[in-house]
């Protein structure tokens, strides 16, 4: 898969066979990888979210909460 970033405006494209994105503290939020023809994806909160990053030798996921709608 192409992977396809930006930073300061300027993109940047690489070829990967997964992708986790993780927050500022280096929690897994978002995971896609390939499974045979296709991709796997999931985010953090997902039923199968632990699940699909384990395929790619990740074992933790972080807690999820749902933060209410500001007023």
């Amino acid at each position: 898969m192409k992977v396809k970033t930006q930073k300061n405006l300027v993109d940047s494209v690489t070829e990967a066979h997964s992708v986790v994105i993780e927050d500022d503290v280096g929690n897994p939020i978002f995971i896609a990888t390939h499974i045979g023809d296709g991709i796997a994806y999931s985010m953090a909160g997902d039923p199968d979210f632990k699940s699909v990053l384990n395929l790619v030798g990740i074992d933790t996921a972080p807690t999820v909460r749902e933060i209410p709608p500001l007023k």
